[in-house]
């Protein structure tokens, strides 16, 4: 979402610097867009669809490829039924209008239940909060950072990650802005992360715990009537709901579990209710917990009964130029609670997908309905599902997999066929989903930097081929070979919020006048848009699910049990960690983004190392109740006690892959004990916040995993 000026001679990129000019990143730039011009010519990267020979891969053409696909899943599907087809896609599928736009076709043409996504290993909590309290599961409200005077930020760290469904360059500027306008900045982790760093204050919390925090702060706004709901407070049903149920969560209730004291708690939400304009923000690490719905809900729960939702520096809903959310409810696309249930826990599907922590286990257990067949697009699950090395067998066992991929990774390792797409700089960009949380309504649509290369193919060339492959009726054949991503993007702008519609095209956003605007377009702040821009049958905000509600109950017990905390031998919890340099596993095989530093570290805290015997950078063994790995000890009081850290996205050391850089620094997969039996059990996102682990300095093998 940067914008970019790139200076080129020939097929040399010269610079690739910020644009100044650009309304929302304004000059901003991180080394990931540096690193650009690195993935256009890494030598790994593949052009062209291969399949595996014996001691490596053979290229084939594109139609070989895509005939080779259509004949073994049509006898798959006779064999077996639709559903023994499955697809995955990771989240660079959210990254280009192309795969956006053309995703669809092939889900509808496959007509397959067994569909998961990285959305169960990340957000998938905050979207089915948004679904029952806004009616749309994509109806994401975003902070109005830069118009806000109180900031709290929990389970999330922008000023690496660039923001997570806050689409907002350049978030050390805007933090330091909240602060020269006498604002502040409140951090809740349990890292003191970079955004720790820059804020006001910093609070650790132990992890998992977020939601009874969240409670106990709505506790107090009730307690010491401080609610302040405003005009969202007359669009809401359930105020009385909530303020009965959090009535047993005090702050001196949840404070020994939390970590943070009743004091703290307590100010906080006084601080915060008092604010002029203030908005309370979660992310990765409040989602991917056991309660991670329902600290999602109260987030939102906590924004509204304070006076911050759809309000000037609240929680306000972007309204994009290409309008996503809206053109997917038209269609019905709002989102779904247990249509199916997976065939071997019962999980429940959400938005048409069941949680992909299940996924290995629905390809491993025989009986009808076994998923023999995948088609992987733009993901690596070996390093990115729970328990990896399940996954890695479950892939071993298929009958067929296709990958859609540039690289031979980890996971593409086992596919019969690769089909790599065009890089980013050989085609048109419209960054479709990241506007749909934008800090502020801004359009771009910039142009292809290189020619592509002679016979590739772009992201949604390969998935409209491959849907025409399995398409089975006639007329949807007929009409997908006339649909190009310009023909969707052209009547999605004319007629969204801010499109000309049916009126002169001086009058309004046409895709034309988009593309002449070398710098894009400003379209102006978040404005207050409810209850028009609510998705609910009666346009009304559901404050306080019932479903909701009645899982309070579970998890008042699981506090009375002592279920936040450490298990057995178990004795310390497990959290993941960002780093500006990578992105999951991305850029991990450029070597301008390799740092003189490990980053596969274990981080622990003084006090722990210091109890266990270990010293810093030595070796150490983690185990989990699904496996362990080793890898070198960070001894830091950056850790709060009790709790360890380890980055996501490494393990590039396993035999077939073809990242010649990333395998000379493999690290090891986190992913290897994290464990694919913790769920959230309301939406089936995956656990990877407070994973129960051990820490051993003894029985180390010489390397890699144990």
């Amino acid at each position: 979402m940067c914008g970019l000026a790139i200076t080129t001679n020939g097929n040399e990129i010269v610079s690739i610097r910020g644009d100044e000019k650009d309304p929302l990143s304004r000059g901003h730039i991180c080394p990931k867009a540096i690193a650009i011009q690195d993935l256009y010519n890494d030598p790994d990267r593949l052009k062209y669809p291969v399949r595996p020979i014996k001691g490596g891969w053979e290229r084939i053409g594109w139609q070989e490829a895509f005939d080779e696909i259509k004949t073994r899943i049509k006898q798959i599907r006779k064999a077996y039924g639709h559903d023994a087809m499955a697809i995955y896609y990771g989240n660079p599928m959210a990254h280009y209008h192309g795969t956006v736009l053309f995703l669809g076709f092939l889900l509808k043409a496959l007509k397959t239940k067994n569909r998961f996504s990285a959305s169960s290993v990340d957000q998938l909590p905050l979207m089915m909060a948004c679904y029952l309290m806004f009616g749309h599961q994509f109806l994401f409200p975003v902070p109005d950072i830069d118009r806000t005077d109180y900031f709290i930020l929990i389970g999330a760290n922008p000023a690496v990650s660039g923001g997570s469904i806050m689409t907002a360059p350049g978030i050390a500027r805007r933090i330091k802005k909240i602060q020269k306008r006498g604002g502040k900045v409140v951090v809740i982790d349990p890292v003191y992360t970079k955004t720790a760093s820059l804020a006001d204050r910093h609070l650790f919390i132990t992890p998992g715990t977020d939601a009874l925090l969240m409670l106990a702060l709505i506790n107090t706004v009730f307690a010491e009537e401080l609610t302040d709901p405003g005009r969202p407070g007359s669009l809401c049903d359930g105020i009385e709901t909530i303020r009965t149920a959090v009535s047993q969560f005090t702050p001196e209730d949840i404070a020994d579990q939390t970590g943070i004291t009743a004091n703290d708690i307590r100010m906080l939400a006084r601080e915060f209710c008092s604010a002029k304009s203030g908005v309370c923000y979660g992310r990765l690490g409040s989602c991917t917990q056991e309660f991670g719905t329902i600290t999602s809900w109260l987030i939102l729960a906590f924004n509204i009964i304070t006076g911050k939702m759809d309000q000037t520096g609240g929680f306000m809903f972007p309204t994009p130029a290409h309008d996503f959310v809206h053109m997917s409810a038209l269609i019905n696309e709002k989102g779904r609670i247990g249509r199916h249930k997976t065939r071997v826990r019962g999980l429940p599907d959400f938005g048409g997908e069941f949680p992909v922590a299940a996924m290995a286990e629905e390809m491993l257990t025989e009986g009808p309905g076994q998923i023999r067949a995948l088609i992987c697009l733009a993901g690596n699950p070996v390093l990115s599902v729970p328990n990896g090395r399940l996954v890695e067998k479950a892939f071993k066992n298929l009958d067929f997999m296709v990958a859609m991929d540039w690289y031979v990774t980890e996971t593409s390792r086992h596919a019969n066929i690769i089909l790599p797409p065009t890089n980013m700089l050989e085609h048109e960009h419209f960054p479709t989903m990241a506007n749909i949380a934008g800090v502020r309504n801004v359009v771009r649509y910039s142009p292809k930097v290189f020619e592509p290369a002679a016979d590739t193919r772009h992201n949604w060339q390969i998935l409209k081929e491959l849907a025409l492959r399995v398409e089975e009726r006639p007329l949807m054949r007929a009409a997908l070979r006339l649909v190009t991503p310009e023909r969707l993007l052209k009547p999605g702008l004319r007629f969204g919020p801010h499109g000309a519609g049916f009126w002169p095209k001086n009058s309004g956003l046409t895709l034309a006048k988009v593309a002449r605007a070398e710098h894009g377009l400003d379209l102006g702040p978040l404005r207050p848009s409810l209850p028009k821009r609510l998705f609910t049958k009666n346009k009304r905000i559901d404050l306080a699910p019932s479903l909701f509600i009645k899982e309070l109950d579970q998890l008042k017990t699981y506090q009375q049990k002592g279920g936040f905390g450490p298990s057995g031998e178990f004795d310390l919890l497990l959290i993941g960690r960002r780093n500006l340099m990578s992105n999951n596993s991305w850029f991990h095989n450029i070597e301008r983004m390799r740092t003189t530093t490990n980053r596969c570290t274990l981080w622990i805290n003084t006090d722990d190392a210091k109890d266990r015997g270990i010293t810093n950078k030595e070796r150490v063994k983690v185990s989990s109740r699904v496996g362990s790995i080793e890898l070198e000890a960070q001894v830091t009081d950056r850790i709060m006690p009790g709790v360890v850290s380890i980055p996501h996205g490494w393990g590039h050391d396993l035999s077939g892959i073809r990242l010649s850089v990333a395998a000379n620094d493999p690290g090891v997969s986190v992913n290897h004990i994290t464990d694919n039996e913790r769920l959230d059990t309301l939406c089936g996102n995956a656990v990877f916040s407070g994973v129960p682990v051990r820490v051993d300095t003894h029985e180390l093998t010489s390397v890699g995993h144990s």
